[in-house]
């Protein structure tokens, strides 16, 4: 909606009014003083110029609510209600194209302090978009939001989800209406054995045969025949010519490979139920934790960094150990944890809402002195970040050269604080 409030005049447009009114009365009764009427009618002209510059006013601008999108913003500060905020926002008005717009507040309230991808209500000039202001007076804070989102039935509560309505009518596939159990069905024919000659085919498979009645035979009615006529043996292969031992001795049995005398059937034991169910659904719950193997060993972290060498040194502060360095990286550890630097030429400072690093400590105070005198400035002394019925997280915030957020974390009891 416009706003079509006139302008207070600057204060830059009255000292050049009182400047140029002060030249023109000079110019005035200068020419007075040489009875030149052109000198003077200059001065008149200067000194209406200087009058109407100081005190009339210019058209009234023109403003627009919207909505702008917050893409970066500087931390708030942790001992006052106040602070300076440097906002980078996307500015979405209704007839003004989106653009990207950084400005900076020089009191906006902690309570209200923005987040990443929040939306703030915003009022921008329709004639210079470079003109926006922060309605911080609409903005809820922080625990009005979460009283709102605590009031909000549970399925309001969550993120929403897109809408996928299908625009036609789609039929379902075949298998949509089968149960379950339709997949272990035990009706299926059997394979037919390939070695067989007569194989035996099912009464579903068999074709009928439709007897007709002969001249001078027996009256056959209408009618079909159940068992065809046994067709005639397949041929087989011509046997392979015998040896001459074998031809010259006719007690000799010739051994054939298909008459060597297999396994017992009884002697194969029948797995149980329990043994199949292992095999298929794998081992059941009760194995114990060493022999399932965890579907994750370890958590490693890539931090990219524009100096190697000077990032190296830092984290060695900390208490990594290098492992490992190539061209352009470097790989460091410290107990399961492993840290890989890469190096990017040209690459901007990371902004640390994105990144953070938790190293937790034994001691969170010790560390905390033990790095502050090696020349590490931190963001926030040892404080309490989260706390739950039973445990506290104690955390100390710093950056890395590349901007990424590093935090010293210790968990606490509640009986320990």
């Amino acid at each position: 909606m416009a706003n079509g409030g006139n302008r207070t005049i600057a204060p830059v447009r009255k000292l050049i009014g009182a400047v140029l009114g002060t030249v023109a009365t000079f110019v005035t009764v200068f020419g007075l003083g040489m009875t030149s009427w052109a000198i003077v009618a200059l001065g008149v002209a200067l000194l209406v110029l200087a009058i109407a510059l100081a005190t009339v006013r210019g058209g009234g601008r023109t403003w627009v609510v919207g909505l702008g999108h917050v893409h970066s913003a500087s931390e708030p500060p942790t001992q006052y209600a106040f602070g300076r905020c440097e906002l980078q926002l996307v500015i979405d008005a209704p007839g003004l194209p989106p653009r990207s717009k950084k400005i900076i507040e020089p009191r906006v309230p902690v309570a209200k302090w923005p987040s990443l991808g929040q939306a703030l209500p915003v009022r921008v000039a329709l004639d210079d978009q470079r003109h926006v202001r922060v309605l911080w007076d609409e903005v809820p804070t922080h625990a009005e939001n979460a009283a709102t989102v605590a009031d909000l039935p549970p399925e309001y509560a969550g993120p929403e989800q897109p809408l996928d309505e299908p625009l036609f009518g789609q039929e379902a596939p075949p298998w949509a209406g089968r149960a379950p159990e339709d997949d272990f069905r035990d009706d299926y024919p059997p394979a037919p054995d390939p070695l067989l000659d007569d194989v035996t085919l099912r009464g579903e498979e068999r074709e009928p045969v439709v007897m007709h009645q002969r001249p001078g035979g027996p009256v056959v009615l209408e009618g079909q025949v159940v068992e065809p006529t046994t067709l005639g043996p397949l041929p087989r292969r011509a046997p392979a010519p015998r040896p001459p031992a074998e031809e010259q001795d006719p007690d000799t049995v010739p051994v054939e490979s298909i008459d060597v005398p297999l396994d017992a059937p009884g002697s194969a034991t029948t797995p149980t139920p329990q043994e199949l169910d292992e095999a298929i659904f794998g081992p059941v719950g009760d194995a114990e934790p060493d022999e399932l193997a965890s579907p994750i060993s370890g958590v490693g972290i890539t931090l990219l960094v524009t100096d190697l060498d000077r990032s190296l040194d830092f984290y060695r502060e900390l208490g990594f150990d290098e492992m490992d360095r190539g061209e352009g990286n470097a790989v460091l550890s410290s107990g399961p944890t492993r840290l890989v630097l890469r190096r990017v030429t040209g690459a901007a400072p990371i902004s640390r809402r994105l990144v953070h690093v938790n190293l937790e400590v034994d001691d969170i105070q010790a560390a905390y002195e033990r790095l502050r005198e090696s020349g590490v400035r931190f963001t926030y002394a040892p404080r309490v970040v989260n706390r739950g019925t039973k445990l506290e997280v104690w955390a100390a915030a710093f950056r890395d050269p590349d901007g990424h957020g590093v935090a010293l974390t210790q968990w606490r009891t509640l009986a320990d604080a």
